[in-house]
């Protein structure tokens, strides 16, 4: 005598639990893995904003503190307290330079440039430069395609560089100006500008 009610599953019951199964499981792995890959994106993204933060601070940091102590360089030549600009970058020199005041109040020479799709920052060990004196050289940024500074002058007109020159060729003001405007692209990114008011 046969029994004809079973008590398992049969082949065909089995195939089908196996194919929803694995289904199911390739619906989540997807999901999973589009979840850990914008997990990627959006911590590279916050990496870049956040490295690009840091940069913007020490610029209002520096900005911030400028004081007007003109400063001499390797030949001994007297220098303004803020310099730099287009000529300057086209002249292999730092886009800026500028004397500041540290936390300690003594006045120190900081200076920026784009070098080889960096962007560095420059430090002297003094103010007054010696013949041959080298600074410091700290990159703040990789991949910058562009790195422009802009001056404001006293009647409110941003010039392009710092002393800027009079029509007769004649250096309008060894002064600081009254703001700066920095410009800094990274590759693939849009152009970021700040604007600092200097004391």
């Amino acid at each position: 005598m046969r029994r004809t009610d079973s008590a398992g599953f049969t082949l065909l019951e089995v195939l089908i639990a196996l194919t929803v199964f694995a289904i199911l499981t390739l619906v989540a792995y997807q999901g999973l893995s589009r979840i850990a890959d914008t997990k990627l994106r959006l911590d590279e993204e916050a990496q870049r904003w956040r490295s690009l933060s840091l940069v913007l601070d020490r610029f209002e940091e520096d900005a911030t503190q400028v004081i007007n102590r003109p400063w001499r360089d390797t030949g001994g030549t007297l220098q303004a307290a803020v310099l730099g600009g287009a000529e300057a970058a086209n002249a292999g020199q730092p886009v800026l330079e500028l004397v500041r005041v540290g936390r300690d109040r003594d006045p120190y020479h900081v200076a920026y440039r784009l070098k080889d799709g960096r962007l560095e920052m420059l430090q002297w060990d003094s103010l007054d430069l010696a013949p041959r004196a080298e600074p410091q050289a700290y990159v703040l940024m990789p991949d910058v395609e562009r790195f422009a500074v802009w001056f404001l002058d006293a009647d409110n007109t941003w010039q392009a560089n710092w002393p800027y020159r009079q029509p007769g060729g004649k250096v309008a003001s060894l002064t600081p100006p009254r703001g700066i405007k920095v410009q800094l692209t990274r590759k693939g990114e849009p152009m970021v500008e700040r604007i600092y008011a200097l004391p």
